[in-house]
């Protein structure tokens, strides 16, 4: 082959039963014998993934990969068929439909597969009512699929007879079938790892996205090991260009080929990160012989991988056969699946296709169940996995007023710079973002009303909880909340400005909620408060507080919660001071600093008569409260 001859960047596979001749019709069609291995010479069987290609119009090189037709070898099939744009359905003459037949089908469907031909082979075997008769049960197992309207070509590969038609064929689905996008971020699923003699780690494959050049630099998944391209390969030609759809050997300087495998993945770095979680858009076949339960044990297929883990159902407990549902995967090793990414499960025992669907994102843990607002998330990240602009909509979103700067919504959308730019200016154009902050964070305008919402929510639900508490401690209504203080401090700022909440001391509730306590509990407030305003400036701890009201700790403190949040008292620096004894606080410091002008810590002892491990909060409350002013430990009057 010429290095100036063009790729073009589509795949072929095959598929089908063991023993209907699909490498042997490779053979035919390419001169090369797919099947790499001496055992797979010796059986007659396909074990694992041969490559071939071939010249198309004396222009374009297109490559095919075979795939292995046994029952046990169905994780290899599910490794090949992931790469291939379109497929050859192949079924015997002399068998006709078969057990593999049907599973090869649904997989294929589930893969997303949407162009392709079914050939009949073998018909030197038999005579043309048995071709007929094989058309028709062809027919019944294609109808309703992406194959119901594909041409049946029956072939000889032995004699040659009906390989022109097919030649034809083949060309019609070629020039249907849409090059694959280059645009994308370069990833590619690992098929196979070896190491070539004087040039170091091997990997091949068939890129699902983007393009490379060599002495681009990728990383290996999992497992983060930085590579540089030295070299590329495409169909045992030197080229200087790796494209999606286009299978090819990377020659890489930095790899150790013993720490690589199947199912790894090349990729361009920064993007995409190995998880052993992900959410799933999932359908269970009509076929399957029984509903799937909740965290039922299974095989995860996905790209070039097979992987043991359990399905989590976030809404129910039981999955009929023939439904969909959102889910998600939990796997025992880490692997990369992109958003969108099309998925097989199989049992692990009696090994069977159940269902598959495609990936919605990656995750960094298990996910809530019974959620309602994570699953309209979800299937908002399902709505959008084919269109850049959404997912950038839903990546914002989904961040809440803290939004994603760039970078960020790079690894959270897995686009490329150039697009992740292009399509965020519109949204700014638009108005459906706005930056926020010196970090250029990208806010999307429905996050703040979102927000404020989960923040009403928030202090309902303890409000429910605990009604005769005056509200929420501020720093756990930022936790449930889910934001920075950056972000936390402009919500809380807007809500009380707009009346939504009302802080109460340290304490934040809604209007008209919290504070209803029955008498029994008003009565220990009223001993708590008592004691602390005859404590003045040397407060009792909890347990002095709890001993003197007669009462445990926990009362104690949903009391002294309660006389914080109607403020008659104050924390400081985890000291609690009554209200009566700070203004007593105040007022001296401020006669005092009137007379002396400026004064050390230790000065202030004569008006406030305490200990020094109360003597410095007080003071740091005083400089927060806008009376004094520290310099370098001198404290005055502030104007």
């Amino acid at each position: 082959m010429s290095t100036t001859t063009a790729i073009r960047n589509v795949v072929i596979g095959t598929a089908g039963h063991i023993d209907h001749g699909k490498s042997t019709l490779v053979k035919r069609l390419t001169g090369i014998d797919p099947d790499r291995w001496q055992e797979e010479k010796d059986k007659g069987i396909t074990i694992d993934l041969g490559f071939a290609n071939f010249l198309y119009k004396d222009q374009y090189r297109i490559g095919i990969i075979d795939v292995p037709g046994h029952e046990r070898f169905v994780k290899n099939m599910v490794a090949g068929a992931s790469g291939v744009d379109i497929v050859m359905l192949v079924v015997a003459a002399d068998d006709g439909v078969m057990p593999q037949t049907r599973e090869h089908m649904e997989i294929l469907t589930l893969l997303g597969v949407t162009h392709g031909l079914v050939v009949i082979t073998k018909i030197d075997t038999v005579d043309e009512d048995t071709v007929e008769l094989c058309k028709e049960d062809i027919g019944d197992l294609v109808k309703g699929t992406f194959l119901e309207s594909a041409q049946m070509v029956p072939v000889s590969s032995i004699t040659g007879d009906g390989i022109d038609k097919l030649w034809d064929a083949i060309g019609e689905v070629i020039e249907a079938t849409e090059p694959r996008d280059i645009n994308g971020v370069f990833r590619m699923p690992v098929q196979r790892v070896f190491s070539a003699k004087g040039q170091g780690a091997v990997l091949t494959g068939v890129p699902l996205s983007g393009h490379v050049k060599i002495g681009d630099p990728l990383v290996v998944l999992p497992g983060d090991q930085k590579a540089k391209v030295r070299g590329i390969q495409a169909y045992h030609s030197t080229i200087e260009e790796a494209r999606a759809g286009h299978s090819s050997a990377f020659n890489l300087t930095g790899v150790d080929h013993t720490k690589c495998e199947r199912g790894y993945t090349l990729a361009a770095p920064g993007v995409f990160e190995p998880s052993r979680y992900f959410s799933l858009h999932f359908t269970l076949l009509d076929s399957a012989p029984r509903p799937m339960k909740h965290r039922a044990e299974i095989k995860f297929h996905v790209g070039t991988s097979e992987l043991v883990g359990y399905v989590q159902f976030l809404d129910r407990t039981l999955l009929q056969p023939g439904e969909s549902c959102l889910c998600e995967v939990m796997l025992e090793h880490p692997v990369v699946a992109g958003i969108g990414d099309h998925f097989i499960i199989r049992l692990p025992s009696p090994a069977i296709t159940l269902g598959g669907g495609r990936v919605i994102k990656r995750e960094a843990d298990k996910l809530l169940r019974n959620d309602d607002e994570l699953m309209a998330t979800l299937q908002a990240w399902v709505d959008a996995a084919d269109t850049p602009g959404k997912r950038i909509e839903v990546a914002a979103l989904s961040a809440g007023p803290g939004g994603l700067n760039r970078e960020r919504l790079i690894q959270a959308t897995e686009l490329t710079k150039e697009s992740v730019a292009r399509e965020v200016q519109t949204l700014l154009e638009a108005g459906t973002f706005s930056e926020f902050g010196p970090g250029k964070a990208l806010v999307h305008k429905d996050a703040w009303p979102r927000a404020q919402k989960r923040l009403k929510a928030i202090l309902g639900e303890f409000h429910k909880a605990h009604p005769a508490q005056l509200g929420m401690k501020i720093p756990s209504v930022q936790q449930q909340l889910g934001v920075d203080t950056r972000t936390f401090a402009p919500i809380l700022e807007k809500a009380l400005a707009e009346g939504l909440i009302e802080k109460r001391g340290e304490l934040l509730g809604l209007p008209g909620e919290g504070g209803k306590l029955s008498d029994e509990e008003r009565k220990i407030v009223e001993r708590v408060a008592t004691q602390l305003e005859q404590a003045q400036l040397n407060p009792p701890t909890l347990k002095e507080l709890a001993q003197a009201a007669g009462v445990n700790q926990t009362a104690t403190q949903n009391a002294v919660d309660y006389i914080v949040g109607s403020g008659r008292a104050d924390v400081l620096g985890g000291v609690l001071f009554s209200t009566k004894a700070l203004d007593t606080v105040k007022a001296d410091a401020i006669k005092f600093l009137a007379g002396k002008g400026e004064a050390a810590a230790k000065d202030f002892k004569e008006v406030i008569p305490t200990s020094r491990k109360y003597l410095i909060p007080l003071l740091e409350w005083l400089d927060q409260q806008g009376v004094t002013r520290n310099v370098n430990g001198i404290r005055t009057l502030k104007p």
